[in-house]
């Protein structure tokens, strides 16, 4: 490995070693993502989505298919799809070669952080299409 000649010829601290290895591993636009924080009002949206998801107690299975689309939830929707699209030209016109998949891929994995901190219900319960249950 050719970073590991350079840290051991120049002696360099293992902090930076560190570095240097793991940054080699990810390509230009992921780390433009990650250093200005770029997907944060995606992220913040995506929060939003999973909080109203579990407030009305849907099921990952639900998802899928909803039984019911809230004014709330239908909006930030709308609001985090733009804003998906909207960072993948942004990333295009930055970084020439980008593919859609790949993109997609590494964005769904950064919010799978926010799927565990927002679990939504294991799915057990037969659910009915009615939403006054409880009103």
């Amino acid at each position: 490995m050719i970073g590991t000649k350079v840290i051991f010829y120049f002696r360099l601290p293992k902090q930076i070693s560190i570095i240097f290895i793991n940054m080699k591993e990810k390509k230009a636009w992921q780390k433009y993502i990650e250093k200005l924080n770029a997907d944060k009002e995606l992220s913040d949206t995506y929060r939003k989505l999973r909080h109203a998801f579990k407030r009305e107690g849907w099921t990952e299975e639900d998802l899928v298919r909803p039984p019911y689309y809230p004014k709330d939830i239908m909006s930030n929707f709308q609001k985090f799809s733009g804003l998906r699209d909207k960072l993948y030209h942004e990333l295009k016109t930055y970084f020439d070669i980008i593919d859609h998949n790949e993109f997609s891929d590494y964005i769904s994995i950064r919010l799978k952080q926010i799927d565990l901190e927002t679990p939504l219900e294991n799915g057990n319960i037969k659910r009915n299409n009615q939403r006054d249950e409880n009103y």
